[in-house]
Order: structure tokens, then C-alpha cells, then sequence
């Protein structure tokens, strides 16, 4: 009977403790000890929208530094959303009502625009472009002129957007149920993907060949973009995604979720990998962190997690 009692209570403290089998990190970074509304990673940067209302730009190679801190308006609602060109040469900041274009060598302000109902934003890989999704549709504004180029239209709140690599689509999940892919040379849909719940995260793959869509509580979507037809089914029924990222050779998958889980994936055989649990504020306390974001490095031999309990964290992929 006493040994029985001893083996329940290891038991227990191993379920208070996270304990598991997963690699640990090789490097975590408190980056906002307040936590976080939002997040994006770069290669070399991290931009975080924090508690305070302000847009934080870190330098994360090396030994993490802060480079700037950016807000735009007078308004306290916080940063909801934020995204770093891949040319590592603009960022972009979202309040509720508001976006900023900034210069990231020297931290200028740009341009503003004022704008109801902002739920997501996404830059173009050149910066000069920027995806916004709003209550009833995703706008493609030209940042240099102001200008929207493109309106694509739902018949609810645009929730999560993506923009591709080669500047060729645009991929927005809406309120509605439906993900829709557009062609960003015409402005025309080329796919529409319906969901039994709201969408949660959308991806694109670098080469253009893959569309990832999760709607909330519901199994992760891989689609080919050349045919809209249904790739791959991964993870379970049951998942909520906060973030997904596909490698630089389109052969893996991260997949962030909102209960502090990170899955490693093979695109082509739908296969998981390797998956991770990110560090809490305190092993004792019941609560998880949303994955707000993820990068691959390194030649995809590692990547970048940030969380919305404000760790950085770098981890290798084998």
C-alpha cells in the first residue's frame, strides 16, 4: 500500500511538473514579463505587441537586445497584431482601429492608417504591401501609396491571413467558416475551402504548392494550391492551431497550438515528427501559453518559439 501511495504521488508531481520526454530548449529569453497580445518572427527579429501598448522590435540572433519601441496612436488597447518583412527592411504594428508601417534599421514611422475592425495583418516579403483582415473582408493596401489594391470579401470577420513568399497569394479565414486563396496578380479567387467552425490559423507553403487552414477545434488542413484539392488531414480533431510555419525547403510543418504544444510534421506523408512543450511562468500553476508565433533557422535544422507568456525559446529540430 505505501509503495502504491509513493507511486501516486510521483505521478502527480510529474503531471504538476510537465514532466515528459521532449528536448529542452537551447535558449529561453523572458522578452515581456507582463506577456503578450501578439507577436511575429524573423530571421534575426522579433516583434512584440505587449501588454502595455507598445511594439517592441528585439534583435534575437546572438544575445537577445531591444532595438525599438514603436506606438502609434494614443490609444491603450495594445498591439494585436504585428509582422516583419522577410527582407527584414519594414514591420508593420496593428491596434483594433489602426496600422503602422515602420523602417526597421532606424525605427521610423512611416505612415499610418485608421482602419475599423482590424483583426489580423500580414507584410509582403519587399514590405511594400500589406494584407489586413477586417469585419467583413481582407483588404491588399499598397503602404507607399495608401492605396487598396485589392478588397476580398466574406460575409463575416476575416480572423487570420497569410501572405505567400513569391508575392503570388493571399489566403484569408474567416468567421464564416470558409478560407478562401487569392490570386494576387488579378485579385480573383482561385480556391474556396469550407470549414464546420470558425477559422483559427492559415499558412502558405514557401513554393507555393501548399495552403494549411484550422479552424477551431477541428483537424489541420493541408491543401494543393495547384487543384484546391485536399492533401493531408494531420493532428487531432479536436486542435485549436495559434500558429503554423512551413520550412524553407516546404518539407516540414510547425504547428503552434493554443494549450503550449509545438508538432514538428512531414508535409508529404502527413506524419508527426517530434513535438515540444514550451516553458511555463510556473511548472505548479495549471495554465498554459499560446504559441503566438514560429520560425525555422539554421538551414531548418532549428527553430524560434515565442509565447503569449512572453519566453523566447530556440530549439533544435533533431
Amino acid at each position: 500500500m505505501l509503495k502504491l501511495k509513493y507511486l501516486l504521488y510521483v505521478a502527480v508531481i510529474c503531471s504538476l511538473l510537465a514532466c515528459d520526454q521532449t528536448a529542452k530548449p537551447e535558449k529561453t529569453k523572458l522578452l515581456a514579463a507582463n506577456g503578450l497580445f501578439s507577436a511575429s518572427l524573423s530571421e534575426n527579429f522579433a516583434l512584440l505587441g505587449t501588454m502595455e501598448g507598445y511594439a517592441e522590435l528585439w534583435k534575437i540572433k546572438g544575445i537577445p537586445s531591444l532595438i525599438h519601441k514603436w506606438k502609434h496612436t494614443d490609444e491603450n488597447n495594445g498591439i494585436i497584431g504585428t509582422d516583419i518583412s522577410v527582407s527584414e527592411e519594414f514591420a508593420i504594428t496593428a491596434e483594433k482601429n489602426s496600422i503602422a508601417w515602420w523602417k526597421v534599421s532606424d525605427g521610423t514611422l512611416l505612415s499610418v492608417w485608421r482602419l475599423p475592425g482590424i483583426n489580423s495583418i500580414n507584410i509582403s516579403p519587399d514590405g511594400q504591401f500589406a494584407l489586413i483582415g477586417l469585419e467583413d473582408k481582407a483588404i491588399y493596401l499598397a503602404l507607399a501609396y495608401g492605396k487598396t489594391l485589392y478588397a476580398f470579401s466574406h460575409v463575416d470577420q476575416v480572423l487570420t491571413t497569410a501572405l505567400s513568399n513569391t508575392g503570388n497569394y493571399a489566403l484569408t479565414g474567416s468567421d464564416d467558416q470558409t478560407a478562401k486563396l487569392w490570386d494576387l496578380s488579378t485579385g480573383k479567387l482561385k480556391h474556396s475551402w469550407q470549414h464546420r467552425n470558425k477559422l483559427s490559423t492559415v499558412a502558405l507553403s514557401h513554393d507555393d504548392k501548399y495552403a494549411l487552414t484550422n479552424a477551431a477545434l477541428s483537424q489541420t488542413r493541408i491543401w494543393k494550391i495547384s487543384n484546391g484539392k485536399l492533401h493531408k488531414e494531420i493532428g487531432s480533431k479536436l486542435i485549436t492551431l495559434s500558429s503554423a510555419e512551413f520550412s524553407n525547403n516546404n518539407k516540414f510543418l510547425l504547428a503552434g497550438h493554443t494549450s503550449q504544444r509545438i508538432e514538428l510534421w512531414k508535409v508529404k506523408s502527413g506524419k508527426l515528427i517530434k513535438f515540444w512543450r514550451p516553458k511555463k511562468e510556473d511548472d505548479w500553476y495549471p495554465t498554459a501559453a499560446t504559441i503566438l508565433s514560429l520560425r525555422f533557422v539554421a538551414n531548418n535544422k532549428k527553430f524560434y518559439s515565442i509565447a503569449s507568456n512572453g519566453f523566447l525559446q530556440k530549439w533544435r529540430n533533431k
